[in-house]
């Protein structure tokens, strides 16, 4: 059985009759009309699947499961989204999700390191940083940065800690959150978050792991609800 999480830039791929997680581009999914799933998740996962499951949930039991923790906060940060999920004495306290702005989402990163060939792994994070409002303009303001003088590292090191500032605050600003998405893997994103909260990764998997576990209860949110 072959489970995914198709999200907008890339897609996780987990067999589970091997254990294989592997990671592609979404569109070479999206190119591929005979590309399907048993089970999905994701922004195109209702395309490419006989099963699909909401995010959010699987974002929660994903944690639950890798975590066993009853009280948590845990951001997914993707490339056109951020969810949260908030659980306290182990049910569901809020379960939210931004669309409506790139200025805690992983794709404004991703068009800025490929613009500027930047390895986000050695990239030294810096203590100030651009007040990223919008992606947008605040891409455009690592330009004007640059333009006046700035070398290319710092202003994007700044663009990345603004980003990891607003992703701290769609937390209430916790001193504690797990985190789950591709940034987890962006050692410059990692230690400028770890400016202002202890944050624990947990990867790019936590959505196939609650997608498991969903595909088996199809009810379990109801059950940590009602319990």
């Amino acid at each position: 059985m072959i489970l995914a999480d198709c999200g907008t830039s890339y897609t996780k791929i987990l067999d589970l009759s091997d254990g294989k997680l592997s990671i592609v581009e979404t569109r070479q999914v999206v190119k591929n009309e005979n590309r399907t799933f048993d089970a999905a998740t994701g922004h195109l996962g209702r395309l490419k699947s006989r099963l699909y499951k909401n995010e959010l949930v699987c974002l929660a039991v994903g944690t639950l499961e890798i975590t066993h923790d009853d009280n948590f906060c845990v951001v997914d940060i993707g490339g056109r989204d951020t969810k949260l999920v908030e659980f306290k004495n182990g049910k569901p306290l809020r379960l939210d999700w931004n669309m409506a702005c790139g200025a805690n989402t992983g794709f404004t990163l991703e068009i800025v390191g490929r613009y500027y060939d930047v390895d986000y792994s050695i990239l030294k994070p810096v203590d100030e940083y651009i007040d990223v409002t919008c992606g947008v303009f605040g891409i455009e303001r690592v330009f004007d940065a640059i333009i006046s003088g700035v070398t290319e590292d710092i202003a994007i090191a700044r663009f990345v800690h603004g980003v990891a500032r607003n992703v701290h605050r769609v937390t209430d600003r916790k001193e504690r959150f797990y985190l789950s998405g591709g940034l987890t893997e962006n050692a410059c994103f990692m230690n400028s978050i770890l400016k202002y909260a202890e944050v624990v990764p947990l990867g790019r998997a936590v959505l196939l792991e609650g997608l498991k576990i969903a595909m088996q209860d199809q009810d379990v949110m109801k059950r940590f609800i009602m319990n």
